[in-house]
């Protein structure tokens, strides 16, 4: 945590911007969506989102495999603030939705992009809201937004990467399905309302996804 204030000044001024952003956004039409799948779209979010936003990540089930920067419970302004942050291009966090309603946000996806020797990589995230959990939607939006990112952004990201909590299976499946493979496990490495768990890292490079997606095709061409 940075030890630093911010100064009442900026503080107001990124308050003003904050707010005529949103303002001038709220009224405008939904983004196009970046990715169609068979059964979702997945595009930048929207000030709109926020109700569905709050309403699919109250429940604690959602927040509980989550780093306490998804927290719970939570409030419309989580979401507002949320949302006001990823508004302008480029994008690394998106709306998951249903094509036959792509107004309503179901759940999120991205990733957040590495820095310094790190900056060819990204950790990706996501949530799904709990009427929608068990229909494979998010292994589904999540082999989406990896072919994506390593073919639209694959100059820039050539790794991606995620840190599972220790319990979290349908998480841990959900990668390896979209051909991440474990590669390690951080003994004790989370503490979360005092219960301490392993982090389990699964990671995927561009040239590993190629080979995976050749192979998957190969077999495909073959049933």
């Amino acid at each position: 945590m940075s030890s630093e204030t911010t100064a009442p000044s900026a503080m107001a001024t990124q308050s003003i911007a904050t707010t005529t952003i949103t303002t001038i956004m709220v009224d405008s039409p939904l983004p196009p969506a970046i990715i169609t799948t068979r059964r979702l779209l997945i595009r930048p979010l929207h000030p709109k989102d926020a109700p569905a936003m709050q309403l699919h990540g109250s429940p604690a089930s959602v927040a509980r495999y989550m780093s306490l920067a998804f927290p719970h419970p939570y409030t419309i302004t989580h979401a507002d603030t949320w949302i006001s942050l990823n508004l302008t291009s480029p994008y690394h966090h998106f709306a998951i939705c249903e094509i036959a309603a792509p107004h309503i946000l179901i759940g999120g996806i991205g990733y957040k992009p590495g820095s310094d020797v790190e900056a060819h990589t990204g950790e990706v995230g996501y949530w799904i809201g709990e009427p929608f959990t068990g229909k494979g939607y998010v292994t589904e939006a999540l082999e989406a937004l990896t072919a994506w990112t390593f073919t639209e952004r694959g100059d820039r990201v050539r790794r991606l990467y995620a840190g599972v909590f220790g319990g979290h299976t349908a998480s841990m499946r959900c990668l390896e399905k979209c051909g991440y493979k474990a590669e390690g496990v951080l003994k004790g490495h989370v503490e979360k309302h005092g219960e301490v768990m392993d982090l389990h890292v699964f990671g995927l490079t561009k040239g590993d996804w190629e080979e995976w997606r050749r192979k998957r095709e190969q077999e495909g061409s073959n049933n």
